[in-house]
């Protein structure tokens, strides 16, 4: 036992078989004659325009440099774009977002996934999931992890996921922990001593 699973053998075969890519429950030509177009990749995309959706949905404002620096080394980045004005949206605004990280072979998880909240229970959160999930799949990444808000847990249920598979938790580093701020001495103290030497 390596400390993923008591029973890894089992667990193991399950992620090893070929998945199957999900099927779209709207095809991007409904979501246009809605006015929201998919968009792949970065360009077009502002730091600042995220960081307005993130506070809409109640997510930590990002500080920019850093923010940039994860979209420019994420895996896969997918957002929603109004394709004309209209009283919900100008045209060009971001209505959702999604972004993977992986090591491109075996795992990728998926962060900040929002949406803007006059377009919440449209379908868009469900169709960024749905095409993320699909193009990683279809890269045969077998392992697809993501962190939830407690009110989304049943819609990403519905997508295939599932809390606690096989028994294996999700932990996140938290530095205002006890053990947390002592690493963080320590890393900062190593920090110091490297730059004086």
């Amino acid at each position: 036992m390596d400390g993923m699973c008591v029973d890894k053998a089992s667990w193991q075969s399950n992620v090893d078989d070929k998945v199957s890519a999900p099927q779209l429950t709207k095809e991007d030509s409904a979501f246009e004659a809605e006015n929201c177009q998919f968009v792949w990749g970065t360009q077009d995309l502002t730091v600042s325009d995220l960081n307005a959706l993130f506070q809409k949905v109640g997510f930590p404002q990002r500080d920019p440099t850093r923010l940039q620096l994860a979209l420019d080394h994420s895996h896969s980045v997918l957002w929603i774009r109004s394709m004309k004005q209209s009283r919900w949206a100008r045209q060009g605004q971001l209505l959702g977002f999604a972004r993977a990280t992986s090591d491109g072979a075996l795992s990728a998880t998926i962060w900040d996934v929002a949406v803007y909240p006059a377009w919440q229970r449209s379908g868009l959160g469900r169709g960024l999931i749905e095409r993320l999930t699909a193009r990683l799949v279809s890269e045969d990444i077998t392992i697809i992890s993501l962190y939830a808000e407690p009110n989304v847990v049943a819609l990403y249920n519905r997508l295939g996921f599932v809390a606690s598979p096989e028994g294996i938790q999700g932990m996140a580093f938290q530095k205002s922990s006890k053990a947390g701020r002592a690493l963080m001495e320590q890393a900062t103290t190593a920090t110091n001593t490297a730059v004086a030497a």
